[in-house]
């Protein structure tokens, strides 16, 4: 029965080839835009697809809740939320704006509360690297399979990460960031932006349990 119903909400669909990839990253632009997948799964850990269920993508943005949790585990409520707050912004996810009195980031669902949530992972202290690879061990954690960073997703993204880090300094100036974001382009990426864009992409199947990050984890 659900494997029926998928197909035909897929079939539903399928025809329906208006929008286009994503422009702003060379290398998401250059994905397959006819490829489509739908996953159900149940509370008991049954899981049904049907499509594309076992083509690689990143998951992008879908990796931001994610790493709220994460930060929300390692951290605590309070203090996160000191940093980063909880009400719709009402604006583009990459909107270049902060909460007036706070400086905080609205919420962790727009990138500048997405970098402030990565910023908040692994112990307090915690360098960069362990911060990426604590994010890529909870995310694999919440996927059920070992996920992998997506490099060339990631390279690309640095590479156009202009507004993101323009946003990193916005931040950095209200002293929600405590660390400094270096330039665009040569030596080490930036502590809280690599780790962001990092967490980003990845491949991943359309199966639960195996989310994408589009930035650099699959």
């Amino acid at each position: 029965m659900i494997p029926d119903y998928l197909d035909g909400a897929l079939s539903d669909v399928a025809a329906d080839d208006s929008g286009e990839t994503a422009r702003y990253i060379p290398e998401l632009a250059a994905a397959d835009p006819d490829r489509l997948g739908a996953v159900f799964a149940t509370v008991d850990g049954q899981v049904y697809g049907a499509g594309d269920v076992e083509v690689e993508f990143t998951i992008q943005s879908i990796s931001k809740p994610f790493a709220y949790a994460l930060a929300l585990l390692d951290r605590g409520f309070e203090p996160v939320l000191a940093k980063v707050g909880v009400e719709p912004s009402g604006e583009a996810f990459n909107e270049i704006s902060l909460e007036d009195r706070t400086g905080r980031p609205l919420n962790p669902m727009i990138n500048a509360g997405a970098m402030t949530a990565h910023a908040l992972t692994g112990p307090e202290g915690s360098g960069p690297a362990a911060r990426v690879e604590r994010v890529i061990d909870g995310l694999s954690a919440f996927a059920g399979r070992r996920l992998r960073v997506d490099e060339a997703t990631c390279a690309s993204e640095m590479e156009h990460a202009h507004r993101n880090l323009a946003i990193a300094h916005m931040l950095r100036s209200h002293e929600i960031l405590t660390e400094d974001p270096p330039g665009r382009g040569g030596g080490l990426p930036p502590p809280v932006l690599g780790a962001r864009h990092r967490a980003g992409p990845g491949p991943d199947g359309c199966h639960a349990g195996q989310p994408r990050c589009q930035p650099a984890l699959r």
